[in-house]
């Protein structure tokens, strides 16, 4: 694996393909935009909690730039030089 890898996939596919001992990880959980209601199933420990996870990338974009600016410059500035 090359230094500066971006993985933009599913984080348990990627995750159980490498090696633990070779990365530095930054995971970031944006909305996903799935574009459906989420109810949780009857019997479990979330029973009766519901979401609707339907955005459009430009009402959410610049909102999530400016978090990730003000909540972790860090990875901004990384985020910006590539």
């Amino acid at each position: 694996m090359e230094n500066r890898t971006i993985f933009c996939d599913d984080n348990i596919d990627v995750l159980q393909g490498i090696n633990a001992e070779c990365v530095d990880l930054i995971y970031l959980d944006p909305p996903f935009n799935k574009n459906k209601r989420f109810i949780a199933p009857i019997g479990s420990s979330a029973e009766g909690a519901e979401f609707t996870d339907i955005f459009r990338e430009e009402d959410v974009k610049d909102e999530w730039l400016v978090t990730i600016r003000e909540d972790q410059t860090e990875l901004y500035h990384y985020l910006n030089g590539i």
